[in-house]
């Protein structure tokens, strides 16, 4: 049934708009093309940890713990608090790459629902999910701005791109728009992008810096790599 529904002429459709077509069926009722639609909660997320490098494969066992981080996101990890030691609230360890684990085998708790996955639109399980609702709303670009996830995704991002494409820049973004998009950029998308980098790596180097940052070039490197981790292009199936 799988096979047979996306091997159809209707399901394997551009969604391109026609001007005809739009006269005759502007809201895509008769299929006249593919409908452009976001991935999944669980596709974004596994989509973002495949593009960084980071997605472990590993099949069955346990489901990943889920738990409260300091500021009340519900995270991947395990909550390692004492309330009687004096340990700060959200303590979180690390699972030692369990964390990077495909969405699937995350462990559902419906008082902690993962926070990027709820933004997301994933099910909810109350009592059992009977249709996904789909929505767009503000707290779903201000959780790609200013998630730890987000960011820490996207500087393993940088880190691989640095380590496979080499030292020219240039390369490290091709490899980048490829990594995210599967589609290599636009003469001007590349000079764009280089021209963004190149400022953000002045910026860094102007501001005040601490041990445990990474130099400028990463830093920039990295803030481009948000931008295409958080963009429609990245996030609709078009």
């Amino acid at each position: 049934m799988h096979r047979l529904l996306m091997t159809s002429t209707a399901y394997r459709q551009q969604s391109q708009r026609r001007p005809d077509l739009e006269k005759i069926d502007p809201d895509n009722r008769l299929l006249g093309r593919m409908s452009l639609r976001r991935l999944e909660a669980e596709a974004l997320r596994d989509a973002l940890l495949a593009v960084s490098g980071k997605l472990n494969v590993k099949a069955f066992g346990p489901p990943v713990p889920v738990t409260q981080d300091e500021v009340g996101q519900v995270v991947v990890g395990k909550d390692i608090r004492n309330p009687g030691d004096g340990t700060p609230m959200g303590k979180v360890k690390s699972l030692d790459g369990e964390e990077f684990r495909r969405s699937i085998y995350i462990q559902v708790r419906r008082s902690l629902p993962l926070t990027l996955l709820e933004s997301f639109d994933g099910p909810a399980m109350i009592p059992n999910c009977d249709i996904r609702q789909n929505s767009t709303v503000a707290t779903q670009a201000l959780l790609l701005l200013n998630s730890r996830f987000i960011h820490e995704q996207a500087g393993y991002l940088a880190e691989r791109v640095r380590k496979e494409a080499g030292a020219d820049l240039r390369a490290q973004i091709v490899l980048a728009w490829k990594l995210a998009y599967a589609a290599e950029p636009s003469a001007h998308e590349l000079e764009q992008a280089v021209v963004f980098v190149q400022k953000q790596t002045e910026l860094f180097k102007s501001a005040k810096t601490t041990p445990d940052r990474p130099e400028p070039s990463v830093q920039a490197l990295t803030n481009l790599g948000q931008a295409l981790l958080s963009a429609n292009r990245f996030l609709y199936v078009d």
